[in-house]
């Protein structure tokens, strides 16, 4: 059986990142909450994933060879901006850049260091962006997920997509979103989704098209 991890990663361990299991019916198996990288290459490990998706930029853009103001790389692009941001933001979706001065600077490279980990364990991550996934899957304006109504909206849409989500209690913002992640990854084994981007710098899987 296929299967497809989902993984909304913090920026540190001492908040709790959420996963989210697909099986090859983009059903829900499995849906929880893990701190340590270790528990992640632990849920690799145990689910032996087809498709890993991570919501967390893997890489940075040409020309950086790190976020820190100090170190005198800079991006190739006139903009600063990998291919694959400027590509959403062409669509008008909104997202953090990867940039020196980013907010998620941690968070990107704690993705990046688990990248490497995944694939000495023969997983090759993708990167996601649930926002994009959401523009793409549902079309525009996307509610707040900090609000309860933006929650309930989101999760309405992916009980219609997600077989066993209805069966599930209370979900926090964090976990809607690794499940957002697992049915992308689910969508690209499907050959439902496209990498936006450069390949040599790294791109981000969306859906194809609108189906809800």
């Amino acid at each position: 059986m296929a299967l497809y991890l989902g993984i909304d990663p913090t920026s540190a361990s001492r908040r709790p990142s959420a996963f989210a299991v697909l099986d090859d019916q983009g059903g829900l198996g499995d849906l929880g909450l893990v701190r340590e990288d270790d528990d992640i290459l632990a849920l690799a490990r145990r689910w032996r994933p087809r498709y890993l998706a991570i919501d967390a930029p893997l890489s940075l853009p040409q020309g950086m060879c790190c976020l820190e103001e100090s170190c005198p790389c800079v991006a190739a692009s006139p903009d600063g901006l990998r291919a694959a941001e400027r590509a959403l933001l062409n669509e008008r979706i909104g997202l953090f850049r990867t940039t020196k001065r980013s907010i998620i600077k941690a968070m990107v490279y704690r993705a990046m260091r688990l990248r490497p980990a995944l694939a000495e364990q023969g997983h090759a991550a993708i990167e996601v962006y649930p926002y994009a996934s959401k523009v793409r899957l549902f079309g525009c304006p996307i509610p707040k997920k900090t609000t309860k109504a933006g929650r309930q909206w989101l999760r309405e849409r992916l009980e219609r997509l997600v077989p066993g989500l209805a069966e599930h209690g209370r979900l926090g913002h964090d976990e809607l979103d690794a499940i957002v992640a697992a049915y992308t990854a689910y969508l690209h084994g499907q050959g439902q989704a496209e990498a936006v981007g450069d390949r040599e710098e790294g791109v981000i899987y969306v859906p194809r098209a609108r189906v809800v």
